[in-house]
């Protein structure tokens, strides 16, 4: 496992099938009860669905067995597995792992009906809403992606402050810096109207891809549409 690429997948809410649902430990179904929200359980099902598919194809163990829980912040861990990361927007939800160091994953479908020049100005550093300020919109989502990605890997969450990276993307290229710490490793993608972000801490991207897993065949599908954007050098 150590020498494996990071392996990023995702799949559609309502494509899956009640065997999928039943597969799952009684754990989970049960804490899927427990979510009042149809949509919210739903895209539990289908994020525990996926990430154990993901799993048993990475490591080459059970999709069952593997014992998921969450740190004391509430970052999803695989004990003796490997680093892993969860992130769902509407009806997609995303699953990622890599073999070392951590990782984050972000999906965002963009809504210019948000405030993003006010969000920009209290959330991000001074001069990364300068540089929006003279940008198409959709910078300021790529941004967003990769801001979120980053603090997941940290397992900090938004609590952990937007303006710790910095960024400005160019595609292809991302310029990144932190405040303190490890230097960020990113990637940006685009799939259909969603944007991707990736990070990780010590795991190369060269050869990450995303794939689409059909929780009706259990079959993980690269030619998904999933269009690389962007990333650090």
């Amino acid at each position: 496992m150590a020498d494996s690429p990071i392996s990023v997948a995702f799949s559609k809410v309502q494509d899956l099938p009640e065997a999928a649902k039943s597969g799952l430990p009684a754990a989970e179904r049960e804490r899927a009860d427990s979510f009042k929200a149809a949509q919210r359980r739903d895209q539990y099902l289908c994020a525990r669905a996926l990430l154990r598919a993901l799993l048993q194809r990475y490591t080459g163990n059970p999709a069952k067995s593997h014992e998921l829980g969450s740190d004391d912040k509430g970052k999803p861990v695989c004990a003796g597995g490997p680093a892993i990361s969860i992130a769902h927007s509407g009806g997609i939800v995303m699953c990622a792992a890599a073999p070392h160091g951590e990782i984050g994953i972000d999906i965002e479908i963009p809504n210019l009906r948000h405030n993003i020049d006010g969000i920009a100005a209290r959330y991000f550093a001074a001069e990364e809403s300068a540089w929006l300020a003279t940008q198409p919109e959709d910078r300021f989502f790529m941004l967003w992606v990769l801001k979120e990605a980053w603090l997941k890997a940290e397992g900090t969450g938004i609590a952990g402050g937007l303006d710790r990276l910095r960024c400005v993307v160019t595609p292809p290229a991302i310029d990144a810096h932190v405040s303190s710490g490890v230097s960020p490793l990113l990637s940006l993608y685009a799939l259909d109207d969603a944007l991707i972000g990736i990070a990780t801490q010590s795991a190369a991207h060269e050869n990450l891809a995303i794939e689409l897993w059909d929780p009706q065949s259990g079959l993980f599908d690269s030619d998904c549409g999933a269009l690389f954007v962007a990333a650090t050098g």
